[in-house]
């Protein structure tokens, strides 16, 4: 057959289009890994699941400084498999107090330890709570993974969705923000990290947000808070899409 220089354009097109087209797919798959989550696949397989428990200590109680309430070792690793595939650990002798939520928020959270989130919060304080510095999966991955592990923990552990999207708010507003000092609210009061959850609380209550949105919910309000230019949200177009 011929080769005609028409038929070798119309190829070329036929084959970047093809390649445009894979792209774009792979684009959109990436996008939906990003939503990915245990509220739709607990349950589904090997993603989504508790690897031990339920949680057992041992061992005489440990107190820190400027922690009135004791910590416990665990007695056994505790695995969690969360949506996208990843393996996190709390090994052996992990201290916990069965609440990750910070102290701050308890008048608005209540009962932190209740049974429901203490595998979450036994795995969260394994990445990130006072005690386990010298552990090897103290901080070592970035603080916001870790978040957001808990809130798909809390899940799997039969918190009920709005509860859980509750308390990633919490983890994400109070919670620690390790090697990332241009986020950092260690320096904002009290009282107004307390009155931005009132608010994140009163908008998850009206819109029934994603976690991904929760996040850019924090994001977007960050700077008004390190700098103490904290205003109320402008509730009308504040995701209005999903108002």
């Amino acid at each position: 057959m011929t080769d005609h220089p028409h038929r070798r354009r119309l190829v070329a097109g036929l084959a970047a289009l093809a390649a445009g087209a894979a792209a774009l797919g792979w684009l959109a798959m990436s996008h939906d890994a990003e939503e990915v989550s245990c509220l739709t696949l607990a349950g589904t397989g090997e993603v989504c699941r508790f690897i031990g428990g339920p949680l057992e200590v041992e061992g005489a109680p440990v107190f820190v400084a400027d922690r009135p309430q004791a910590l416990f070792p665990t007695r056994a690793e505790l695995g969690f498999v969360d949506a996208r595939g990843t393996l996190w650990t709390a090994p052996p002798q992990t201290l916990t107090d069965g609440a990750s939520i910070p102290a701050i928020f308890a008048a608005l959270m209540g009962d932190r330890q209740s049974r429901e989130y203490l595998l979450a919060a036994a795995l969260h304080d394994a990445y990130c709570g006072i005690g386990n510095e010298r552990r090897d999966s103290y901080h070592s991955r970035p603080w916001p993974e870790v978040h957001r592990m808990f809130y798909e923990a809390l899940l799997v552990n039969g918190t009920a969705p709005r509860t859980a999207r509750v308390m990633y708010a919490a983890v994400y507003l109070g919670g620690p923000r390790w090697d990332d000092p241009e986020r950092s609210l260690a320096d904002v009061p009290g009282a107004a990290l307390m009155q931005e959850l009132e608010w994140c609380l009163r908008w998850i209550e009206a819109v029934d947000p994603t976690p991904a949105q929760i996040a850019a919910w924090m994001e977007r309000r960050e700077t008004a808070l390190q700098t103490g230019h904290q205003s109320a949200p402008d509730w009308d177009s504040l995701f209005g899409d999903r108002a």
